[in-house]
């Protein structure tokens, strides 16, 4: 049974691969936790600490699109490097800033672009490296446990960083993100170089910015139910991931929580993700992970209003978790039915548009909400999106047959992963 869920660790790349994944989210989520604190304690506003989400997310439009390409046509591993390095320096800078008191809230958000610029070609060259290390088989157990590293350090990063954050203040919680991606980037050359399918002459000619990843859209379109899993993800992500930026303001004014519980929270959030996933790494039916989709899609939009309808901190912890459960199972089914249905060739730009929708509608809506909450409360906006989204999944299940199908099944309707038609 205990080997059924850790059954992709038995290949060695994917054990590395795990690893790297491990640190440099441990190191994101210790950067989310301290730069959206540390912008609203300057400035006490929801503005501000959902500008620094907003331009952390925002380069997923133009970082993924590149990454993807990159990952299809380069060796990932000096990408990887290269991404980690970018983060070091960052995080470096930030941390001598906050050292002599000179960060301001427009550095903040300046260098929280270009850190989310090098963190989202970091996670589409991850996430693209999966189904090349391990066999089709064993797909779905791998980003389960893929997951417990990504989502699962929204609990250790947050964690370690926190004590570090209320006794010596955001520079050396910072150095604690620069020390993870120091390690990351020494561990990249463990991994093997993984084998890029060849492009044809004509693919080399089209390897520019923009039309691989118009490729991808236009694979995605000719696939609906891909279509549709990645339509989803962006309202997913858009209605009931969007709230970090309101929830400094949440903790302080709702909650009456201090920056230690401010602390614990996006831990729990971590915690929850570690349930959730590792839950998911033991599913073997596929009728069962068909059943897991739409639930935990519904569970995350209830458990983000029951965490907003919060007003003690025990109901508060107990719902966050439930969110960081749900929110995990569904985006890792989601990222394993699109992976799944993709041929390989095409895995690094359909997991950018995937990333770009995923990062983009997120960021927007942290921006959104940020300042709509200095006019209406973050527990008004919360319970509302949501509410939002529970509604939304019932038209899904209403109105597409695509969607019932994966939820009662756990398969797909016939789609055409033929790479010529991309080509038209």
């Amino acid at each position: 049974m205990i080997r059924s869920f850790f059954h992709a660790f038995a290949f060695r790349d994917y054990r590395w691969l795990w690893l790297l994944t491990t640190l440099t989210n441990s190191a994101s989520w210790t950067f989310t936790l301290v730069v959206t604190w540390q912008a609203y304690a300057l400035t006490h506003s929801s503005s501000w600490s959902g500008a620094v989400m907003f331009a952390t997310l925002i380069p997923n439009i133009v970082g993924a699109p590149i990454a993807g390409v990159l990952a299809d046509v380069m060796d990932r591993r000096i990408l990887l490097v290269a991404a980690c390095g970018i983060e070091i320096v960052i995080t470096v800078l930030l941390s001598v800033l906050s050292r002599f008191h000179l960060e301001t809230p427009a550095v903040l958000v300046i260098l929280s672009l270009l850190f989310g610029l090098a963190s989202s070609g970091l996670s589409v060259m991850l996430s693209s490296l999966v189904p090349s290390v391990v066999p089709q088989e064993t797909l779905f157990n791998a980003l389960s446990l893929q997951a417990v590293a990504q989502r699962g350090t929204e609990f250790v990063g947050p964690a370690l960083a926190s004590p570090l954050l209320i006794l010596f203040g955001p520079g050396m919680a910072y150095l604690l993100a620069t020390f993870f991606y120091a390690f990351a980037g020494t561990l990249v050359f463990f991994l093997a170089n993984v084998h890029i399918e060849s492009l044809t002459d004509g693919d080399l000619r089209r390897l520019t910015i923009f039309a691989p990843f118009l490729d991808g859209f236009i694979y995605v379109r000719k696939n609906p139910t891909i279509g549709l899993m990645v339509s989803l993800v962006g309202f997913h992500c858009a209605l009931t991931m969007a709230y970090m930026g309101m929830l400094p303001q949440f903790v302080k004014t709702s909650l009456h929580g201090s920056t230690a519980f401010y602390g614990l929270v996006v831990s729990a959030i971590g915690l929850g993700s570690i349930f959730g996933t590792l839950l998911l790494a033991g599913v073997k039916g596929v009728r069962l992970r068909g059943g897991l989709y739409w639930v935990t899609a519904v569970i995350s939009g209830a458990s983000l209003t029951l965490f907003a309808l919060s007003k003690t901190p025990v109901l508060a912890m107990l719902a966050i978790i439930l969110v960081g459960a749900s929110q995990a199972i569904f985006m890792t089914l989601s990222l394993g039915y699109i992976q799944h249905m993709s041929v390989k060739q095409m895995t690094g730009r359909v997991t950018s548009l995937y990333l770009v929708l995923a990062g983009g509608f997120m960021s927007l809506a942290n921006l959104g909400y940020g300042t709509l909450s200095n006019v209406i409360a973050p527990e008004w906006i919360m319970r509302s999106t949501g509410v939002l989204f529970m509604l939304i999944v019932g038209i899904y299940g209403l109105f597409s047959a695509q969607f019932r199908t994966v939820s009662r099944f756990g398969t797909f309707l016939s789609h055409d992963n033929d790479m010529q038609s991309v080509r038209g």
